[in-house]
């Protein structure tokens, strides 16, 4: 049943029906199948085709690590910060207010507008995020502007992976509500979460995060699921040289340790795109560098 539920919720060879994947899925967890009440547990946290909750899925989570599930046991020994067995404590040990504060930070620019938050993340959740999305990277890719959808490009070079129901946790969500702190706003208005990964040699070449509204596939974009107003970096690792992100404009270039973080506004006061945004990602001289990307949008993504 939690097969076939996971099937019908993103379509794997059958018709996607959602509705009739949540049934197979609520009915394998009343029948205390693990990976069918973590599977729940990450969806009530993420507030996906149940009530957003985290206590229900704090819960939910240590249910399926007493019901002996390991990734369960591994994803609540993560937030309660240490092993063990007894699961229920180690339910009450996990703090979500500490989990979701948002840190001091500091102003790198006020035009455009760059902050800098260091130590957002601790050296585990940089592992955990790097380890849960590395597998299915994929080249990344950039908007088009002569038709909607998506086209790889000489300008772009690195590698990258959402975070979809598969892999997106609950570790993952606390995190997005700490930077939703850090910006004031709320995870709603975040778009999927993306791993990205640079080799030696790759890179983003000079580029603005807005959606350019003098483009006609871009302003439709805008029209229809609004404007990027703000991007949020997390720097997963340090083992690397090179790989600064670079505003020029600004004359500012910054390259963060592990678990650091950046943000920046994309728009103006106004609300306009503000063009002294513009960045571009280094490339790494040697080693590999690991981001989590997050961008965000000026009204709520479905």
């Amino acid at each position: 049943m939690t097969a076939l539920g996971k099937r019908l919720l993103t379509g794997d060879g059958v018709p996607a029906d959602p509705g009739r994947a949540l049934v197979q899925i609520e009915e394998a967890a009343r029948r205390d199948e693990p990976e069918a009440v973590l599977l729940l547990a990450r969806l009530s946290a993420w507030g996906v085709m149940r009530p957003r909750s985290m206590s229900d899925a704090l819960d939910g989570l240590a249910r399926a690590a007493a019901l002996g599930f390991e990734p369960a046991q591994r994803e609540l020994h993560m937030l309660a910060g240490g092993p063990g067995d007894d699961f229920a404590r180690l339910r009450r040990q996990v703090n979500v207010a500490s989990l979701t504060r948002a840190p001091e930070a500091r102003v790198a620019s006020e035009s455009p507008a760059i902050r800098i938050a260091n130590g957002f993340a601790s050296t585990a959740e940089c592992r955990w995020l790097v380890d849960r999305g590395r597998h299915g990277m994929r080249r990344a890719q950039v908007y088009r502007r002569d038709a909607p959808g998506y086209q790889e490009a000489d300008t772009r070079t690195n590698f990258e992976s959402d975070f979809t129901v598969w892999n997106a946790d609950i570790v993952l969500e606390l995190i997005r509500e700490r930077m939703a702190a850090s910006l004031g706003t709320e995870s709603r208005y975040f778009e999927v979460t993306k791993l990205l990964r640079y080799e030696p040699g790759q890179r983003f070449s000079l580029h603005a995060d807005y959606q350019e509204p003098s483009t006609p596939a871009l302003a439709k974009e805008i029209e229809q699921r609004g404007q990027r107003i703000a991007t949020f970096l997390v720097y997963l690792n340090d083992d690397f040289d090179g790989g600064e992100t670079d505003f020029p404009e600004a004359g500012f270039r910054f390259r963060g340790r592990s678990g650091d973080a950046l943000w920046f506004s994309n728009v103006d006061a106004r609300g306009e795109p503000d063009h002294r945004s513009v960045h571009a990602g280094m490339p790494p001289t040697r080693g590999t560098k690991w981001l989590l990307s997050q961008w965000v949008r000026d009204r709520p993504v479905a």
